[in-house]
C-alpha cells in the first residue's frame, strides 16, 4: 500500500478510482482484508470436510475402540457408510440451512446456491443412475455417465471447497475504498459480472460506526458504516421469513392440499434469523479493513477540515 502523497495520487493509482474528480487529492485507499472473508474460507473448509469424511467411512472398515468417543466416531463412520451420497445430501443441507439462518457475511445468495448444488450433485448422480439403470432405457440399462465410485468423494470435495475459497479470493480484490479530501468513494469490480461504485461527500454524512466482533478484533479487522440523512447503509428490520402460505387460496385448491405443502416447505427454507438495521455488505460500507478506528479518525478529520473549508 502507497504511504506518501504523490504515490497515491500517481496515475495508476488514481485510474482505480472512476468517480475521482481531477481536483479531489487521495489520503487514503484500501481494500477489505483476506480476513474479513474468513467466514467463506471456513465454510469451503467443512464442503471439503464433509466430503472427505464420507470418502473415508465408504472407503475404510469400521474402526475399533473402546469409549465414548470411539463410540461417537463409529456411529458416525456407520451412518457415513450405510446412508452414501444421500446422507451426505442431508448433512450438506443442514450446513447449507445453518449458514442461511445465521444470516451473516457469509449467508451470501450464490455461496448458499454453491453449497445446496454441492449437496444435491451426488445424490441427483446416483439417484438417475439408478432410475435409468431400473427403467432399461439405455439397452441393457447402462448408465451414459461413469458410475458413481467412493473415489468421486475424495475428487469433488476438494474441487467445490477450492472453487468456492478462490471466488472468496477474488471477490474480496473486486472491492477498493478510497478517501478524498472531499468524499469517500465505494468502489466494486467483480469479474466483469458486477460493477457499481458510489461517492458520499463529508457535507452527507451523518454518523459513522465501527463495526467489530469478538472474532474481527482478534483477526485485526473492522468495518466502519457510513450513515447518511438519505439512509445509505441502513435497511428496514428483515424478517425472519422471506416466504410464507398464502391466505388466498384459489376456489378450485382445497387448503389442505400441494400448494399448502410446497409453501410450508418454501416457509421452512427462507426463515432466518433478522439482521440489524446496518446494512454489512462490502459494496455499501468501508468493510474488513485493516485499523478501522485510524480510519475513522481520518475521516472525522478530513470531514472537519472540510465543513471548515
Amino acid at each position: 500500500m502507497a504511504n506518501t502523497g504523490d504515490q497515491l495520487n500517481s496515475e495508476a493509482t488514481r485510474n482505480k478510482i472512476p468517480t475521482l474528480t481531477d481536483s479531489e487529492q487521495i489520503l487514503w485507499i484500501g481494500h477489505p482484508t483476506a480476513r474479513s472473508m474468513y467466514g467463506r474460507y471456513v465454510l469451503g473448509g467443512l464442503m471439503g470436510g464433509v466430503y472427505l469424511f464420507f470418502w473415508w467411512a465408504n472407503m475404510s472398515e469400521r474402526p475399533q475402540g473402546e469409549g465414548q468417543m470411539a463410540f461417537v466416531i463409529k456411529t458416525l463412520h456407520l451412518g457415513a457408510d450405510l446412508s452414501g451420497v444421500f446422507g451426505l445430501l442431508l448433512v450438506m443441507l443442514i450446513l447449507a440451512k445453518i449458514i442461511h439462518f445465521s444470516n451473516g457475511p457469509a449467508s451470501g445468495k450464490w455461496t448458499i446456491l454453491w453449497v445446496v448444488f454441492s449437496a444435491v450433485l451426488p445424490a441427483l448422480w446416483v439417484s438417475m443412475e439408478i432410475g435409468i439403470n431400473v427403467a432399461g432405457f439405455f439397452g441393457d440399462g447402462d448408465f451414459p455417465l461413469p458410475s458413481w465410485g467412493n473415489g468421486y468423494y475424495f475428487l469433488l470435495g476438494p474441487m467445490f471447497a477450492g472453487v468456492l475459497i478462490a471466488f472468496t479470493a477474488i471477490y474480496q480484490r473486486a472491492f477498493t475504498y478510497a478517501i478524498t479530501d472531499r468524499r469517500i468513494h465505494l468502489i466494486k469490480r467483480f469479474m466483469y459480472l458486477d460493477a457499481n461504485s458510489q461517492s458520499i461527500g463529508y457535507d452527507r454524512i451523518e454518523n459513522l460506526i465501527v463495526q467489530t466482533s469478538i472474532t474481527s478484533r482478534l483477526l485485526r479487522f473492522g468495518t466502519i458504516q457510513i450513515l447518511t440523512a438519505s439512509g445509505l447503509n441502513i435497511a428496514s428490520d428483515s424478517t425472519s421469513v422471506a416466504a410464507g402460505v398464502s391466505n388466498d387460496i384459489p376456489n378450485d385448491e382445497p387448503p389442505g392440499g400441494i400448494r399448502k405443502l410446497f409453501s410450508g416447505i418454501g416457509l421452512f427454507l427462507s426463515f432466518k434469523r433478522t439482521r440489524p438495521k446496518a446494512v454489512n455488505e462490502p459494496e455499501s460500507c468501508i468493510y474488513g479493513i485493516h485499523a478501522p478506528e485510524k480510519i475513522h479518525l481520518l475521516i472525522n478529520q478530513t470531514s472537519d477540515a472540510f465543513r471548515m473549508s
